[in-house]
């Protein structure tokens, strides 16, 4: 095993003595590369996920409050996003620490009760930090009932209590004020009764609180007012102010509607849409006397028949009568001094009908929608180019609200296409003053997919790097020890071909050496001829 171990080192240090100074700095700064991408990679993939603690947003001074509190605890993977309003944990942590934090306390901003408050209060508290307390948990468990009715998913009270005060008769008493903001579910629409039903029930929970001291409105800002009550729905539809709310909620109806269904079709921060309605108050009563036959029939229908029928028949006069005819009579003349045998025959019908009587009386709404007119901007998918806004896409959003406009009407029978559409206005453009409703991105899991794709491939093409530059440099390597078999082979063969010659000449010189030993005159005689030969040459 060190024999190998001896090898392999004595093969990479005669490797790095043969390589280059250029590709010793390729070898090096591609080591680098390959451990940053490597150390870059390890770092997020053993990055743990993080998700919120809390699914509703907290203050920023109750998250410094938590945040502070988990890293006395010893938690060190935890970030704050969404303006310091939310916190980030890992998942696998989330159950336990938010049981933790319940045990501390915390969040102290949600409904707590009066129990809770007071447990760890010390003896000689006041009277004011006690209403304080109870101000604050009647505030919390109002907002956590509110958010029971379907639609609301949070809720914020903030109430103000009258002083007491024991100089005050009972009918000066003082009365609470409240003011409620309700967060409703993103396309939900209140309806009268749920309306109703919160100022209900902020009325009764709250003492000394009427309905007409409460404000309630939603995330957007507009007010829910409370609905009138009473037999006689159009009571003080006569008043400015009534007329003025009547026309302001049929606008805001229309233009939620709206809103709605285009904002769903193209983005609720791509569409702005404002509506005008002309309104008319008059209240019409009508009452309607019909007299009309039976069905099927011209005559009406016989409440009374009567049917008298005389004959006679003898000799001598006839009965007399009166000349003329009565109802039903056949007409004819009485006759007197008539004899022989006579005969005489009357008949009267006498028969009563009676039509159908009807007797209506209405009353119509009063207030109707005389005209309509309504104004939606659209900003196109580029911006900067209105013309990306196609002209089909116009056309559908003309043809929807046509319908409404064509429905809201009262009197559309004259309207034509032309007329309905000289009530729309399309218009592309870019919103400038919009509100950014990007929300903060609270979980990062997407964005870490990203970056992990991006640093596997990154890592990817370094190896891939790294591997073509070994794969070179054995290639080179490989080559260069392939060279030089070929030089020792080649001197090899060289030294095989020259070899008879040599050994050739090392015979004729042993010769020469035993000839000079025996016979000195015949070595002298044959050096002679070989200086004559290669002078002569």
């Amino acid at each position: 095993m060190n024999q190998k171990l001896n090898d392999f080192k004595e093969k990479l240090s005669q490797f790095w003595k043969n390589a280059s100074k250029k590709n010793k700095t390729l070898y090096i700064g591609t080591f680098i590369l390959v451990v940053a991408l490597l150390s870059i990679g390890i770092f997020y993939f053993s990055k743990p996920n993080l998700v919120p603690l809390y699914a509703n947003s907290l203050s920023q001074k109750e998250i410094g409050e938590i945040k502070a509190v988990l890293e006395k605890q010893g938690a060190t993977d935890i970030e704050v996003t969404n303006n310091g309003t939310q916190i980030l944990v890992p998942k696998d942590q989330a159950a336990d620490l938010i049981v933790n934090l319940a045990a501390d306390g915390y969040p102290k901003s949600g409904p707590i009760s009066f129990s809770e408050q007071t447990k760890d209060l010390k003896f000689g508290v006041t009277d004011r930090e006690l209403d304080a307390i109870e101000r604050e948990v009647i505030q919390g468990q109002l907002a956590n009932l509110m958010t029971k009715i379907n639609g609301v998913k949070n809720a914020e009270v903030m109430i103000t209590l009258p002083k007491d005060s024991v100089f005050i008769r009972p009918e000066e008493e003082g009365k609470a004020s409240a003011s409620i903001i309700v967060d409703l579910e993103p396309g939900y629409q209140l309806e009268k009764q749920q309306i109703k039903a919160l100022y209900h029930l902020a009325s009764k929970s709250i003492p000394n609180l009427p309905e007409e001291n409460i404000v309630i409105t939603d995330e957007n800002g507009q007010l829910l007012s409370l609905p009138q009550s009473g037999d006689n729905a159009f009571a003080g539809v006569d008043s400015y102010e009534s007329q003025r709310e009547i026309k302001q909620k049929v606008e805001a109806d229309i233009q939620r509607s709206i809103q709605q269904m285009l904002g769903t079709m193209l983005g609720q921060d791509k569409v702005l849409v404002q509506t005008f309605v002309k309104l008319n108050f008059d209240q019409v009563k009508t009452q309607q006397n019909l007299v009309e036959p039976l069905p099927n029939s011209d005559k009406g229908m016989a409440v009374s028949v009567e049917e008298v029928t005389k004959s006679y028949s003898g000799e001598g006069a006839v009965p007399s009568g009166v000349d003329g005819t009565g109802e039903g009579d056949v007409p004819a003349y009485a006759a007197e001094g008539s004899g022989g045998k006579n005969d005489y025959q009357e008949k009267v019908n006498r028969v009563n009908y009676e039509f159908n009587r009807i007797t209506k009386e209405m009353v119509e709404s009063p207030y109707t929608i005389d005209d309509l007119t309504i104004n939606v901007g659209v900003e196109p998918p580029n911006p900067k180019v209105p013309a990306s806004l196609t002209a089909d896409t116009q056309d559908n959003i003309r043809n929807i609200i046509a319908n409404v406009v064509r429905t809201a009407i009262k009197d559309n029978k004259g309207l034509t296409d032309a007329d309905i559409n000289n009530r729309i206005t399309v218009f592309p453009r870019e919103f400038a003053g919009k509100k950014d409703l990007t929300p903060a991105k609270t979980d990062l899991s997407q964005k870490a997919t990203y970056m992990n794709y991006i640093w596997i491939g990154a890592a990817a093409l370094g190896l891939l790097l790294v591997g073509g530059l070994i794969l070179a440099a054995l290639l080179r390597r490989r080559k260069k020890e392939d060279m030089e078999s070929a030089s020792e082979f080649l001197e090899m063969k060289k030294l095989t071909e020259f070899e008879p010659i040599i050994n050739k000449k090392e015979s004729v010189q042993n010769e020469l050496n035993q000839l000079a030993g025996k016979n000195t005159d015949e070595f002298v005689d044959l050096l002679r001829y070989w200086l004559k030969e290669e002078k002569e040459g």
